[in-house]
């Protein structure tokens, strides 16, 4: 069995631990459960899991049997603001309540509450786990479907940046000005997607929460994030999940144009939105 469950980009700027997308680069489990069952698939090369690898410990912590060998291949960078743990997590709770016997449903919800659980934060497990723009409040996820229309550019510099670390540069008290700033740009996202008015999105990323003070810290990924805002093709363009990666949402004829305008050291991909989360894999 290989499972497979999306990349993610979180907050989406003023939607701080509650907004996603879930973007079309895989992370893939293939659960070893018997002789001859540990051969890599298609042409990613699968690597062991590790007891402490968070897709080996989502296994455990949502029942799977710490026997079985677990492999995964990826092509999400880790620690660059794509949500490599959490699609991890998801994919290895949703494995382990598919051999327990649920049904997708049943293991896609679980596997979502095992993972926010374990990140500390539901936003990028939702989108991994359901797809598409999604909103998560505690455990309660609300999904909304995005135009096809549209693609997603993602920069990623070399470097990369640690969440927990990133989290410790955050004030703990902002301004009542500025927390009312970001939740009207927030509620503005949903808004946008859900009635497809997405001429609203450019001024639906901006934050006062935490996205400048992050972007103090990497000025590469400001100078790239300002580029993308400074080109009238793009519709939005924030600071994915802790960084240091930007996103940007973009139609996707003009996707390829856009992303070969960006300079400087990095990685530049055009990916899609995944819409629909974690999976097993028919082929």
């Amino acid at each position: 069995m290989i499972v497979s469950a999306p990349a993610s980009s979180a907050n989406l700027g003023p939607g701080f631990d509650c907004l996603a997308l879930a973007l079309d680069v895989p992370f893939r489990l293939r659960v070893v459960t018997g002789p001859g069952d540990g051969a890599a698939a298609g042409d990613d090369r699968f690597h062991e899991a590790e007891p402490t690898h968070p897709t080996a410990v989502a296994f455990r912590e949502a029942g799977g049997d710490p026997a079985l060998g677990l492999r995964w291949a990826s092509p999400i960078p880790p620690g660059r603001g794509m949500g490599y743990s959490g699609a991890a997590r998801v994919a290895g709770a949703y494995a382990a309540g598919l051999l327990d016997g649920l049904d997708h449903d049943e293991a896609r919800d679980g596997a979502h509450l095992v993972a926010s659980r374990l990140e500390g934060h539901p936003d990028n497990s939702a989108a991994s786990a359901f797809g598409g723009f999604t909103v998560s409040v505690l455990d309660r996820v609300l999904r909304l479907e995005v135009p096809d229309e549209v693609s997603v550019i993602v920069w990623s510099p070399s470097a990369s940046t640690s969440t927990d670390a990133s989290r410790r540069s955050l004030p703990g008290r902002v301004l009542l000005d500025d927390a009312a700033f970001s939740v009207a740009r927030a509620t503005t996202w949903v808004a946008a997607i859900a009635t497809g008015d997405l001429d609203a999105l450019r001024e639906a990323c901006e934050d006062r929460l935490h996205q400048d003070v992050r972007l103090e810290a990497r000025p590469d990924a400001r100078e790239v994030r300002d580029h993308l805002l400074g080109r009238q093709e793009v519709l939005a363009a924030w600071l994915s999940g802790s960084g240091p990666s930007i996103a940007a949402l973009v139609p996707g004829d003009l996707a390829p144009l856009v992303a070969g305008s960006v300079g400087g050291d990095g990685t530049v991909r055009v990916v899609d939105v995944d819409p629909r989360g974690v999976r097993v894999e028919t082929s």
